[in-house]
């Protein structure tokens, strides 16, 4: 979100420097810190974390803003999971993996707040290929070959299933968010390519021969879908509103977020 907002007051600076010489003051309002949590269960070890952070005034730096001091559970799998602190506002609950069909509630408590969340893991979708696809109608900004990750698997017909795909390239994970839904694609075989626009001409993000590329393929619920998507949605400037906004979060009591519980798959690939 902080990129358009960059974007945004650039393009008024540019009109009022070319319309007069007049120096004009511009004032940008702070808002109210909120909180922000980012909270994960899969169905791997080690993969349940909460990130507790706040936000930032238009002016602050960019930095992480790591909130400690708060004491986090999860309840699933009949337990109660207290969260470890580890420090600069993350929490983990080592132990913890996640079974699809399950329900696990989040608990907050920081400063007098309570926050608190509510996800159930979907059954897992199997990722049964990874591939590269050489797009053929465009090239990247150097000349050189366009090539896509493409992700393979059969969605089943009996649920409304959700998906989000994570790709490394060489170890650097790529920026542009991939989410998908089987909306026209309900139980059929599916071959999405993870196509994005790479927008700073970074040749560290053009997928080349050699390189190693990594896939996460994540099965997640619909409201942890609708996050994503309003994400990517805002980010693109694809948004219906006027000016940038919060993505929708499912984390109730006022602070922003997700708490996402999902499974993961990974597939790794050297490009042909």
């Amino acid at each position: 979100m902080m990129n358009i907002k960059h974007f945004s007051l650039f393009l008024i600076f540019a009109a009022l420097l070319c319309s007069c010489d007049k120096v004009i003051d511009i004032k940008l309002n702070n808002s109210a810190t909120k909180y922000v949590v980012e909270g994960v269960v899969t169905s791997e070890a080690g993969g349940a974390q909460v990130l507790l952070s706040q936000t930032k005034n238009f002016s602050d730096n960019n930095n992480f803003n790591g909130v400690d001091g708060a004491t986090i559970t999860i309840e699933g799998n009949g337990a109660l999971n207290i969260c470890t602190a580890v420090g600069n506002g993350v929490y983990q609950a080592n132990t913890l993996i996640g079974v699809p069909g399950n329900t696990y509630k989040l608990t907050i408590n920081i400063k007098g707040n309570t926050f608190t969340a509510t996800c159930t893991m979907p059954q897992i979708v199997t990722l049964d290929s990874v591939y590269v696809t050489v797009d053929n109608l465009n090239t990247n900004k150097d000349g050189s070959i366009r090539k896509y990750a493409t992700v393979e698997y059969k969605d089943p017909a009996s649920v409304k299933n959700y998906y989000r795909f994570i790709q490394y390239l060489n170890g650097k994970k790529e920026k542009s968010i991939f989410v998908n839904n089987d909306e026209f694609t309900n139980g059929q075989e599916v071959n999405t390519p993870l196509n994005f626009n790479n927008d700073n001409d970074d040749p560290a993000r053009n997928i080349k021969k050699g390189d190693k590329l990594n896939i996460d393929m994540l099965c997640i619920d619909e409201a942890i879908y609708k996050y994503w998507y309003s994400l990517a949605d805002g980010a693109s400037g694809n948004s219906n509103t006027a000016s940038p906004s919060n993505p929708v979060g499912n984390i109730q009591g006022g602070a922003l977020g997700y708490f996402s519980t999902h499974t993961i798959q990974h597939k790794v690939i050297t490009v042909p």
